[in-house]
């Protein structure tokens, strides 16, 4: 079946392509880690040239949407265990790695989002959100503790998979279990002082500074997919902060 693109007046007849594309990949056709059809195939579908699909893919790839493997195709973008593509990580003191994490605490509540929920999330009033707190640490102690927000109806199920993956990336759990990706962040970095259940949490005084990241992860579609603020007790720690 052929889609009809415009012509070259109303944009570049491969960024038409693209968008295409992207909706395919975001509307869940094409899942994380499935090949797409060849060039020659996706350009007989949308009636354009192959040079076109070549370069709506070239740009779907710079932007890690998707990945090609050598005689073997195009491939929607999947997330594995240890990707650096998890928008930040914890490091020892000395630059080298933590002992793995583990989940001290977890609980969760679902209820209506607030004002600043909907503003951040872009959705209606009346919404509802999961809240999720965690606390991780390694087995030498807490490091961080965080709350996340997402809405409910698009993650149903979600908090009870971290209950019982205590030790999965939650990203790798958006992309497998719901096939959303998060390809995006805004964080902003601020220092705070330690209030009184995450100074329990992390062994840590009332009052004392914590390193705080807030944080709105956006998918494919541009819009945002999850709120997060998490706050590190970063004595025997960095933050470290890749950018791929």
């Amino acid at each position: 079946m052929s889609e009809t693109v415009k012509g070259p007046d109303f944009s570049p007849l491969y960024r038409q392509v693209k968008e295409l594309l992207l909706q395919r990949v975001v509307s869940g056709v094409w899942k994380p880690g499935e090949g797409l059809p060849s060039e020659a195939k996706l350009a007989e579908q949308f009636n354009v040239s192959q040079g076109t699909v070549r370069k709506a893919l070239e740009e779907m790839v710079a932007e890690h949407v998707v990945v090609r493997h050598q005689g073997k195709g195009t491939f929607v973008a999947a997330r594995e265990v240890g990707s650096a593509i998890h928008f930040f990580s914890l490091t020892a003191g000395d630059r080298g790695p933590l002992a793995p994490r583990i989940t001290m605490e977890i609980n969760h509540v679902v209820a209506v989002a607030s004002q600043k929920e909907q503003e951040k999330l872009q959705i209606a009033d009346g919404t509802d959100v999961v809240r999720i707190y965690r606390v991780r640490g390694t087995t030498n102690g807490p490091l961080f503790c965080e709350k996340i927000v997402l809405v409910n109806d698009r993650f149903p199920g979600y908090a009870d998979m971290l209950e019982t993956q205590t030790g999965a990336n939650t990203y790798i759990i958006m992309e497998k279990e719901y096939g959303i990706q998060a390809v995006r962040a805004e964080e902003w970095l601020s220092a705070v002082p330690a209030k009184e259940r995450e100074a329990k949490a992390l062994q840590v005084e009332v009052g004392d500074p914590l390193l705080q990241v807030q944080r709105v992860s956006y998918g494919l579609d541009v819009k945002p997919i999850e709120v997060r603020t998490i706050r590190i007790h970063s004595k025997d720690c960095l933050y470290y902060n890749q950018r791929t």
